[in-house]
């Protein structure tokens, strides 16, 4: 399934009270996940991406994603096995001018075309074969 938000983020939002947004999927994993900064952010414009209180992106632990005029490719391979299976989103904008919109796309797939040796070694275990890792 493929997934994909405009997050519109106020002119002079500082990161210390920034926009948030629930991002919602559908069950699976993350297998791609891009983000897009329009012409005109100037770096000044960032942004986290959370599961729970896990950072997704950027991997970086209280570092911001920023671009300018771009889109930034990611291949996360996070599962979503609990349901509500959703993301955060939490935004900044420095620019005291212009309001800014980040545009996300998400691709979920299932844990089979994720992850295809995992399910052949899931066969072979209940063929009772044994196969190596």
């Amino acid at each position: 399934m493929f997934f994909a938000w405009d997050v519109r983020i106020p002119k002079t939002t500082p990161k210390t009270s920034p926009v948030t947004q629930i991002l919602k999927l559908s069950k699976g994993v993350i297998s791609r996940l891009d983000v897009h900064f329009p012409a005109g952010c100037l770096y000044l414009v960032g942004m986290r991406l959370f599961r729970w209180e896990f950072q997704l992106v950027p991997l970086s632990r209280n570092e911001w994603l920023v671009g300018e005029d771009g889109t930034v490719p990611t291949e996360p391979y996070y599962e979503l096995e609990e349901v509500p299976a959703q993301l955060k989103l939490v935004a900044y904008n420095d620019d005291d001018t212009y309001d800014h919109t980040l545009r996300i796309w998400v691709s979920v797939v299932p844990r089979e075309v994720a992850a295809p040796h995992e399910l052949m070694r899931d066969i072979a275990v209940k063929l009772g074969q044994v196969i190596l890792p």
